[in-house]
């Protein structure tokens, strides 16, 4: 039985794996890709050997690669052509084609919320081309446990573990109802540390990666050449390009201050709010992957409901240019020209400031990719359209994914359609209560601050997951012979 990971070849994971049932693993990490089998040991990049030459439709694989558009943003430096880093995509996805291809994994296991690095979407692309179950982990905000979902859509969620999320739900839901101005801890804590909006402590930040990856390539001089090596070769952002950013993310700040006279009364009952997202985020690409930007959303609004007014409303995150370490570019995409755009489209903008709740009171209909704010207002029985697929899946009571809406509607209509709902709040734990138990362990995804302690029971749960995977995926005959 053979499995495909995120992960070292020699680290913990693929160590407990192998005393288990697997025989075979293929790593992959950001430097390289591996094969590891009990008998043949470790054996990495060019000189893992693919005697079949796997077929490979360019325009299939490209058509995926050239979705990636907002990590080419995100990761490249832009002084590099998008035409070059789609080659380079190309080239790579094609080498983990080839490898993946003649040494098939029964199922693809990442330990990884989603594919929103280019090596991860890459390797994304590579396993849907060759029709290999994949598996992320994604860890939530509710419990901050992992949940076990079938590719970037989610299409199913496995559970693995007697773990029940009822009390954790239940606690957050009366949270809801009894405090109209509440706010998620785990925002505050990103949002409120003065180190965290200060674009100086994230130049500071970016400054210091840069060194630590200087270093890196120094120590690297010394040592033999390695050409054998299959990842990807992207020049990164240098020191310049983030204060560039970060000064585009100050101005658009600066910007937002002049629409703090915006007065709620604007917005009518008819009319829709999108509530607007941090990025560049996996929350937008890859959860969004059909309208990663805000433009896309805004227009698809205004065309399909021709009727109402559209209003954007800010994340309060725009207020940050770092957290827990990471530095943030909100300032490539959140931007003057962006600015400009929703007043071109006609989009009203609502400053971060407003809280939520006062927009609630004046009875609109919302939108988001996969923002939370849809589950709180499913609690209040307020209908919110999806444009993703967020941690709480698609089929949450009082939300409408984009793809079963009409091309043409009227916020009437969606409201008619939860008219009947007479107790959401109860829908809505049951909905949730059910996505999130049977979770495991979660040793760091999604969170501020890693949990190490937690990783120990979190390798355990990853094989007890590798079983449950490996013999439903088994061929019908094999099962039978059982």
């Amino acid at each position: 039985m053979s499995i495909l990971i995120i992960s070292e070849p020699t680290g913990s994971l693929a160590n407990l794996l192998l005393k288990s049932d697997v025989n075979s693993l293929i790593c992959v990490t950001p430097n390289d890709v591996h094969l590891r089998s009990v008998p043949s040991g470790v054996i990495s990049g060019i000189n893992i050997s693919c005697p079949q030459q796997i077929k490979i439709r360019v325009p299939e694989i490209k058509e995926h690669l050239l979705k990636a558009y907002p990590l080419i943003d995100r990761w490249v430096n832009s002084s590099q052509s998008i035409s070059t880093s789609v080659g380079l995509l190309l080239e790579y996805t094609v080498s983990l084609i080839q490898i993946i291809g003649n040494h098939p994994p029964r199922v693809a296991i990442l330990e990884t919320g989603a594919p929103h690095h280019l090596f991860t979407y890459c390797l994304d692309v590579a396993l849907n081309y060759l029709g290999i179950k994949t598996y992320y982990l994604y860890g939530n905000v509710f419990d901050g446990r992992c949940l076990v979902v079938e590719g970037i859509e989610k299409k199913t969620v496995i559970r693995i573990s007697n773990y029940s999320a009822e009390s954790v739900i239940t606690e957050y839901i009366k949270k809801i109802k009894n405090n109209v101005t509440y706010t998620p801890e785990d925002s505050t804590r990103s949002i409120s540390p003065f180190l965290h909006q200060s674009s100086l402590y994230a130049v500071h930040l970016h400054l210091r990666h840069l060194i630590a990856k200087f270093r890196r390539r120094l120590i690297g001089c010394r040592l033999p050449e390695v050409s054998s090596k299959i990842n990807l070769k992207l020049p990164l952002f240098g020191f310049f390009d983030a204060v560039k950013i970060f000064r585009a993310h100050k101005k658009y700040k600066k910007l937002l201050i002049t629409q703090e006279h915006f007065q709620v009364s604007q917005i009518q009952p008819d009319d829709i709010v999108y509530v607007g997202h941090m990025l560049p985020e996996a929350t937008s690409f890859p959860e969004a992957h059909n309208y990663p930007d805000e433009i896309d959303v805004l227009i698809d609004l205004k065309n399909r409901f021709p009727d109402s007014n559209v209003y954007y409303r800010e994340h309060p995150a725009i207020g940050i240019f770092s957290e827990f370490g990471y530095v943030h570019f909100q300032g490539i995409h959140k931007c003057s020209a962006f600015y400009q755009q929703l007043g071109s489209l006609g989009v009203g903008l609502v400053p971060p400031s407003m809280h939520i709740s006062k927009i609630r009171d004046q009875g609109c209909l919302f939108a988001t990719k996969t923002g939370r704010v849809a589950v709180e207002n499913s609690i209040l029985g307020i209908p919110t359209i999806l444009y993703g697929f967020p941690f709480y899946g698609i089929d949450l009571p009082l939300t409408f994914h984009i793809n079963n809406l009409p091309s043409k509607s009227t916020v009437q209509h969606i409201k008619d359609l939860v008219a009947s709902i007479l107790d959401p709040d109860l829908a809505v734990k049951k909905s949730l209560t059910e996505m999130f138990s049977g979770s495991i362990e979660n040793p760091a995804m999604g969170l501020g601050v890693p949990n190490p302690t937690a990783r120990p029971a979190f390798e355990i749960s990853f094989l007890r997951l590798v079983k449950r995977l490996c013999i439903e995926n088994e061929p019908l005959s094999d099962l039978g012979k059982k």
